[in-house]
This record gives structure tokens, C-alpha cells and sequence, in this order.
């Protein structure tokens, strides 16, 4: 009896060695995965923020594009009109000019 005991225990403690070496191994598998999960969450999170920045970058400079051109089209047309309003101005100082150069240098 004490022999068959003693076998029985010798049994019971390697089947609870392999349980223990099985759930390690299995401990592991997972907590690899949960890595690379983990990792994978975090390259897709990374990748998703690189691209919503990309396009606010892209739709920042359309919009600064659109300022821009309605700033230029703006100057224009206040130098057109700067342009317009002294036209009669720069025939008077040109004549003046010419009279000055003219008087001081004489034709030649």
C-alpha cells in the first residue's frame, strides 16, 4: 500500500508538473500576443495621427492658398484704383520735371 501510494503521489506531482509547464507555455503565447497586439494598436494609432495632421496641413495651406490669391486679387485692385486716382497728378509732375532737368542741364 505505502508503495502504491508513494507511486500514486510520484504520478500526481509529474501530471502536475506538465499542467504547470503547459499553462506556462500557454501564459506566454498569450502574453506574446497581447504584445503584439499592443504593438500593432500603437503603429495603427500612429499611423492614423500622421495622416489626420497630414490633411489638416493640406487643408491649412488650400485655405492660406485661397487668402493668399483674394489678398493679391485685393492689392490689385487698390493699386489699380491708387493707379487711376494720381494718373492726372503724373502728367502734371512730369512736365515739371522736364522743366527742371531742361532748365538745369539746357538741351544738350
Amino acid at each position: 500500500m505505502a508503495q502504491s501510494m508513494a507511486d500514486e503521489i510520484r504520478i500526481k506531482e509529474a501530471d502536475a508538473r506538465e499542467i504547470v509547464t503547459r499553462a506556462k507555455t500557454e501564459a506566454a503565447r498569450i502574453v506574446a500576443a497581447a504584445r503584439t497586439e499592443a504593438e500593432q494598436s500603437v503603429k495603427e494609432a500612429r499611423q492614423k495621427s500622421h495622416r489626420y495632421f497630414r490633411d489638416q496641413v493640406k487643408a491649412a495651406e488650400a485655405e492660406a492658398e485661397a487668402e493668399a490669391v483674394k489678398t493679391v486679387e485685393a492689392g490689385r485692385g487698390e493699386t489699380e484704383r491708387f493707379y487711376e486716382g494720381n494718373k492726372p497728378k503724373v502728367s502734371n509732375v512730369a512736365e515739371w520735371l522736364i522743366k527742371e532737368v531742361m532748365s538745369t542741364y539746357g538741351n544738350s
